[in-house]
């Protein structure tokens, strides 16, 4: 329990510890998730993710991932899946970006009541114009801890860490790439629905100036 208050501690800090000089921005960013259990081993996830910047005021990306996973054991799944994301520019006019990517997922009870999963994932992103593919790998840490107040609601934390594997002429660098660290609740509305809702803040290593985005995150998420 106490490597989990720290672990808990290191999250909350997480928006202090980078360098001052940054460009802030307020975001909003809404995910919709979809499980659709095809067997006890295979299922299809379907992704979409809208967001908004200048506290929330002007539409930034919408996000599209199509994905499948396969359980190879109770607490382990591999899978990969498909992105498409447009984004559209402070300056003007929309990029395309395509993605290709593979998981490796891994969740168990750290005790009786507190939920881990860890996610491994490699990107390979592709810049529509640009011949160049930038491959990318993400990490992330979470956990779920049962609030004990109200039937169904946990708190949750994370963390992704994301780091670029090879330099892209299209302004990707090798090296660290952002990192974001969410602190929320999680409410169980039923077996089928779930939704979390917090404070996630993304930090955006930029060669010049760096960014801060603080966002409202809203996750919904449902199976069948």
């Amino acid at each position: 329990m106490k490597k989990l208050y720290v672990c808990l501690l290191l999250l909350t800090a997480q928006s202090f510890a980078y360098a001052e000089d940054t460009i802030e921005d307020g975001r909003f960013w809404l995910t919709l998730s979809h499980d659709y259990h095809i067997n006890d081993q295979w299922r299809i996830n379907l992704h979409v993710q809208p967001r908004w910047r200048h506290e929330g005021r002007e539409f930034d990306q919408i996000i599209y991932r199509p994905s499948i996973y396969y359980k190879v054991a109770p607490s382990l799944s591999v899978g990969g899946g498909y992105g498409y994301i447009l984004t559209h520019l402070t300056s003007g006019g929309n990029t395309h970006e395509q993605r290709l990517w593979q998981d490796v997922i891994y969740q168990t009870n750290l005790t009786e009541d507190i939920k881990f999963l860890s996610r491994s994932r490699l990107e390979q992103r592709h810049l529509e114009g640009r011949s160049d593919v930038a491959h990318r790998f993400r990490q992330t840490v979470r956990l779920a801890v049962p609030t004990r107040l109200i039937s169904g609601l946990s708190a949750v934390f994370y963390d992704e860490y994301f780091v670029n594997m090879n330099d892209a002429s299209w302004g990707v660098h090798r090296g660290f790439d952002q990192n974001r660290a969410f602190v929320g609740v999680n409410y169980l509305f039923n077996q089928h629905a779930n939704m979390d809702v917090g404070y996630l803040n993304q930090y955006v290593n930029r060669p010049n100036v760096d960014v801060e985005n603080h966002v409202l995150a809203i996750t919904i998420n449902t199976q069948f």
